[in-house]
């Protein structure tokens, strides 16, 4: 992956710094005699140290050429408040993690998950028309949150609605159908099937939220839990990295009628 490349690239630069520190292991009785503290204002008026300026640079020019690396295209500007219950960016951000985390759990589980869940407020910036760089996946996405797997008990798929119905926000879903008409739902479709209360269904999300994340606590009592060390910001830079221009649209997976 490559933000693994990226963390490599820091651990060297900590360890080349590190390694200006002289240590000696000569036994000595020592003891503490005072400890002083200062505080120091960080502004632009502190020198650089140019030793430390040039041991930084042949990482800092790695690194930047990296978080500068385009993705791909995006056509038109996405943003998560573009409808009042769905977006395009969003759409797009819970079909790419879906897609992912479905080929993985498959081959370990030989199950499909059933559909994925996200939150509305993860979504930290828009994407702007244009050339799409792994920077911009970075401030989109800017947490570590990991993709996980929830088996949940129709019961609890019930408040997972009861959810989404007190908030109506757009909270990015995929595998989903939501019809509402009035203060209920007049239709749920999981995968094109309607949805049976009696039944367990496998969710798909992230850490944060699977832990009770922005009051998601229908996902801290599973059957079941599938983990796994794939984060969410992965799975978008490896997608849109095959990508040559971003599609993103709107499909009423859940929408209003009069």
């Amino acid at each position: 992956m490559r933000t693994k490349l990226y963390k490599i690239i820091v651990l060297i630069l900590i360890s080349s710094l590190l390694n200006k520190i002289t240590v000696s292991c000569k036994e000595k009785n020592t003891e503490l005699k005072m400890v002083r503290g200062k505080q120091i204002e960080i502004s632009a008026e502190i020198e650089s140290d140019q030793n430390i300026v040039n041991d930084i640079k042949p990482y800092k020019e790695q690194l930047q050429s990296k978080i500068n690396e385009v993705l791909c295209y995006n056509p038109r500007d996405l943003s998560r408040g573009e409808a009042e219950l769905e977006s395009s960016l969003g759409n797009f951000y819970a079909d790419v993690c879906l897609r992912s985390a479905d080929s993985i759990f498959f081959k370990k589980t030989g199950q499909h998950i059933d559909f994925a869940l996200f939150n509305y407020g993860g979504i930290r910036t828009a994407i702007p028309e244009g050339s799409v760089t792994v920077e911009q996946v970075f401030k989109l996405m800017p947490f570590e949150n990991k993709l996980v797997v929830a088996h949940l008990s129709g019961k609890k798929i019930n408040e997972l609605f009861a959810y989404l119905l007190e908030r109506k926000q757009a909270h990015p879903i995929a595998g989903l159908q939501l019809e509402l008409k009035g203060e209920d739902f007049s239709k749920i479709k999981i995968q094109g099937r309607t949805f049976d209360s009696d039944k367990s269904y496998w969710v798909l999300t992230h850490d944060y939220l699977q832990h009770g994340g922005d009051n998601m606590s229908f996902f801290t009592e599973p059957l079941d839990l599938f983990t796994s060390d794939y984060k969410v910001r992965d799975a978008l830079i490896d997608n849109m990295s095959k990508l040559d221009t971003l599609r993103a649209s709107l499909d009423n997976r859940f929408y209003i009628i009069n």
